[in-house]
């Protein structure tokens, strides 16, 4: 990806959004609220979407994520551009 382009997380998935997440989870009554939140603010939210998140090997292998290539080989952005 061209570094330019890529964006940290926090501006795809934003803080209000996490938050929303969270408070879903709770509602699930999934545990360790408070750890996700964590992993949240010192680590994912400071990644880039693509270099740092989309691409690192250890969140697919988990499968948080899994590349959108498997389904696309592009991605078409909200101005038109296509980023393959």
């Amino acid at each position: 990806s061209d570094a330019r382009q890529d964006l940290p997380v926090s501006m795809v998935f934003t803080d209000t959004m996490f938050s929303e997440l969270i408070e879903e989870m709770n509602s699930a009554g999934m545990k360790s609220p408070q750890k996700i939140r964590s992993y949240w603010q010192d680590d994912f939210s400071k990644r880039q979407a693509i270099a740092d998140f989309l691409k690192d090997k250890a969140i697919g292998a988990k499968r948080l994520s899994s590349m959108p290539d498997r389904i696309t080989n592009t991605i078409n952005l909200a101005d038109v551009t296509v980023c393959a």
